[in-house]
């Protein structure tokens, strides 16, 4: 080094103002970092420790079950050495009970670190304690999946989290840069009288750049510190030793690296046309990077990507998008100053007055003297807008996501067959229920998703995601017409005829067949939309044993049968549909007669029956009788016949993306076959929506149960209720008590909190980016020897102190107002290409159809920009001009 470290020392004693200035700067950055970065760590672990909490039974604890032979006591304790091991010693509750080690996480101490960590790791522990005992127990409980679903949230919000420290890191590191730059001008003569004396370029470079990273170092590392105290006094976080050796080591390594490079620019200066081509360069290759950025950023939606391993791992060129939006856009305001500037003071030029013509012509003839002024606050500007923007579209989104999810207050699932499906939803005393069974088709892209409900219930059941969908309108649209043709009566009557087959031959010899046995199902609608189905059949089949122990099947088949079913009360019913099939257990083939078909003493006229699309067999429709001559064929297992009041087509609702991807529009029909049961149906779109509630994409199908079940040869039995109740907790405690075996999903509200948790990290970045960039207004604001003979010499010229110093601050309050139009338009379209992806990974389960608008509370922000330009404006404002002049223009003589 260049005359040792006596010489740097004297040499840093000489720009003690700048140095102790870029120290100051360097602690507020760290600062500023270190803060955010342990807010956000607080809040995940509100997060982590929240969902723990929600966790109930198996899911909140992890059991070890040893051998008879391994004391509790001793696993126990080789299970602690192993969480101390891996650096979780206070995440969970070690204990023995009853021969087994009980895993349970400690609430009060747990962070997300922690929850991450654990994620993967317990089943070290088992290994820990095999170790130790020379026994492998077993490990069992649902801790460790509930850890990876804390994980899988937490991974999902670090997107925005990231987003955000990202706006703060880059204005961080171009303050610290700009005051790291102010030592190397202040001995720009000193380091060329160096460089003429001999000193070789190597050595100067090197003795500026260990200069400002000492003292960045010694600045950031103070900084730092205090804003990890700062994060333990007022949340229930820990920052992370890593979080603030990048605070500080990135803080450093800045302000090292500017130095070094306006250093060699300053010895050896090239020509101007060479380094205005550097710059334009340096530019051009700023918004090529930024370019692919953004490009990156909309192609994923969120820094966080997903690893094979279900993992995540976050990419920093995406999370660094926006902030470079925001500074090329800023770099922009500072270009587009000058001719702007030129253009107003020309416009301006007939006034006589030296306000605001002069202070124009100076601002356009010096750019370089406010181009960091106008980019400290396009930033900050750009950023409260971002963040005014992101914070009111997750107030507008609210519980949403959640709602469509669920797609009801409670929703119940995976109903075993054994089980109506009524009963279910009775159990929770609902306000109102909607049967529903969930199927798919196959599609020439892959699986359809459609769902079936009970249609007339949708107004009253399915919520309608925040407004996004209409389920009173999807109603009309689905359900049955009402019936024309009322049973008149409380009970509806008929008798199956089935005459004996004729005489048959079977290798050559001659056998009576019998008669045939048949089974029937009736299907009534009701004027409600809802749908009862009776089954009968002429045949009765018992088991017999015979002297010897075999067992056989006898038949009881009956030529003749009349069955009368009662009606469900408080509906208006019409039959709907008949369907006839050979007895599984039948070998005798003939027809079945359908007649006497009454209700209330009237005759039910048949004649407006039809034979349902695709059914096989051959049917004979009259007043007052239907023949059939079944035929079971695939996928067709009965010969069925439907009223002329049940549509050919079944209506469906459909998402607008899939109907793009399969041109569909409404009014047209298209023919899909169901998965399990298999049915061929003809569908007809009647309405498009742009997302479907309670389906895991948000994608796909809604028709009415009804009308499927008419269009399927087999019954749909539904396999959910979907319930409507003012307290959902209660409703879904008592479904799970009475129907333990079936899945209850309700509403989650943390997840909206969870999301809204992440706009705590845009507001800091955004207070942060305001405080930096007042920091660096209030330096500007610093006269140095220039400003000062400037200004004595404007003062002196007849101007006088006063409106001397009013003309610079109109200057700089030129530079202020570049920076805000720049921070406004630049934060404007940062928002709109950023903020809806940004919400829909903050909660981590907003399908892609389903769309989240840009919202900004206009109050909000107008007031937010008001008060940093009002702060601004005053810091500029306050500018003064020396008290003694002659000292300052005679420096020279």
């Amino acid at each position: 080094m260049i005359g040792g470290i006596r010489f740097a020392l004297a040499r840093a004693r000489a720009a003690a103002a700048p140095l102790a200035t870029l120290a100051i700067v360097a602690a507020l950055a760290a600062l500023l970092i270190v803060g955010v970065a342990g807010v956000v760590a607080s809040a995940e672990t509100r997060e982590a420790r929240a969902a723990l909490a929600a966790a109930t039974g198996d899911r909140a604890q992890a059991v070890l079950t040893l051998d008879e032979s391994v004391s509790p006591d001793a696993a126990a304790a080789a299970a602690s050495r192993t969480l101390t091991a891996l650096g979780t010693a206070e995440a969970l509750l070690v204990s023995a009970e009853g021969g087994d080690v009980v895993l349970r996480p400690d609430l009060s101490r747990i962070t997300a670190v922690d929850a991450l960590t654990l994620a993967d790791a317990l089943p070290g522990v088992r290994d820990g304690v095999e170790e130790a005992t020379g026994e492998r127990p077993q490990l069992s409980g649902g801790l460790q999946d509930t850890f990876g679903e804390v994980r899988a949230g937490i991974e999902v919000r670090r997107g925005p989290t990231a987003v955000a420290l990202g706006l703060l890191a880059l204005l961080t590191a171009v303050v610290v840069g700009a005051v790291a730059l102010e030592p190397v001008r202040a001995r720009e003569t000193e380091t060329r009288l160096m460089r003429a004396r001999g000193a070789r370029l190597r050595d100067v470079i090197w003795l500026s750049l260990l200069e400002a990273f000492v003292v960045a170092l010694a600045g950031a590392a103070a900084g730092a510190a205090l804003g990890a105290l700062a994060v333990v006094a007022f949340t229930s976080a820990v920052v992370s030793l890593a979080v603030g050796v990048a605070a500080v080591a990135g803080v450093a390594v800045a302000a090292a690296i500017v130095a070094a490079t306006g250093t060699a620019r300053g010895i050896d200066r090239g020509g101007s046309r060479a380094r205005a081509v550097a710059d334009v360069g340096a530019i051009v290759l700023l918004a090529v990077v930024t370019g692919l950025a953004v490009w990156q950023f909309l192609q994923a939606g969120t820094p966080v990507v997903a690893r094979s391993d279900g993992g995540a791992i976050l990419d920093p060129l995406v999370a660094l998008a926006p902030a470079l939006a925001l500074g090329l856009a800023a770099l922009l305001a500072v270009a587009l100053a000058t001719p702007l500037a030129r253009v107003i003071a020309a416009a301006l030029r007939p006034s006589r007055g030296v306000s605001p013509v002069t202070p124009l012509r100076l601002a356009s003839r010096r750019p370089g003297r406010h181009a960091l002024s106008i980019t400290v606050v396009a930033f900050a500007i750009g950023s409260i807008t971002v963040t005014a923007a992101y914070a009111s579209s997750l107030v507008a989104l609210g519980d949403a996501p959640e709602a469509l999810r669920v797609g009801a207050d409670v929703k119940v699932g995976t109903i075993p067959d054994d089980v109506e499906a009524a009963d279910v939803a009775a159990a929770a005393s609902p306000e109102a229920a909607m049967l529903a069974r969930p199927l798919s088709a196959q599609g020439a892209e892959g699986r359809i998703p459609i769902l079936a409900v009970e249609s007339a219930r949708l107004g009253e059941v399915m919520l309608d995601a925040e407004g996004t969908i209409d389920p009173a309108a999807m109603s009309a649209a689905l359900r049955l017409p009402a019936p024309q043709r009322v049973l008149p009566g409380d009970t509806l009557a008929m008798s199956l005829l089935a005459p004996a087959a004729p005489p048959m031959e079977h290798n050559g010899e001659v056998f009576e067949p019998g008669v045939p046995a048949f089974q029937v199902r009736v299907t009534v609608a009701g004027a409600s939309g809802a749908l009862d189905t009776f089954f009968f059949s002429n045949a009765d089949f018992v088991e017999v044993e015979d002297d010897e122990g075999n067992t056989y099947t006898e038949p009881d088949v009956r030529a003749e049968e009349t069955v009368v079913f009662d009606l469900p009360p408080g509906d208006e019913w019409a039959l709907a549909g008949i369907a006839v099939a050979y007895h599984p257990l039948s070998y005798a083939p003939g027809t079945a007669e359908i007649t006497a078909v009454t209700s209330g003493g009237e005759q039910v006229d048949l004649s407006g029956f039809r034979p349902a699309p695709g059914t096989a067999g051959d049917v004979e429709v009259s007043e007052s009788a239907l023949l059939f001559a079944p035929e079971a064929a695939a996928g067709q297992p009965s010969t069925r016949v439907v009223s002329s009041a049940v549509p050919a087509t079944v209506p469906a609702v459909i998402t607008a993306e899939l109907a793009a991807s399969m041109s569909l529009a409404v009014g047209d029909t298209i023919a899909l076959e169901l998965i399990k049961p298999e049915v061929e149906a003809d569908f007809e779109i009647v309405e498009v929506v742009p997302v479907l509630p309670g389906t895991a994409s948000g994608e796909g199908m809604l028709v009415d149960l009804a009308a499927l079940t008419l269009a399927s040869p087999f019954e749909i039995t539904p396999s959910q209720a979907w319930l409507s109740t003012g307290d959902p907790g209660a409703a879904a405690a008592a479904v799970a008590a009475a129907f333990p075996q079936t899945a209850v999903t309700v509403a989650d509200p943390r997840s909206a909190q969870n999301a809204a948790g992440t706009a705590w990290a845009f507001l800091l970045a955004a207070a942060g980016a305001v405080v930096l960039a007042i920091a660096v207004l209030i330096l500007r604001r610093t006269r140095s020897r220039a400003d000062s003979r400037e200004l004595a010499l404007l003062a002196v010229m007849g101007l006088g102190r006063r409106r001397a110093s009013r003309l610079r601050a109109q200057e700089d309050l030129f530079a202020v107002a570049m920076g805000v139009l720049g921070g406004i338009a630049a934060g404007a379209v940062t928002a709109w290409l950023v903020v809806a992806p940004l919400v829909r990974a903050a909660y981590g389960n907003v399908p892609e159809a389903y769309p989240v608008p840009l919202r900004v509370d206009p109050l909000t922000l107008t007031a937010a920009v008001l008060i940093a330009v009002a702060v601004f404006c005053l810091i500029v404002s306050s500018v003064r001009a020396p008290s003694r002049l002659a000292g300052l223009l005679r420096e020279d003589e």
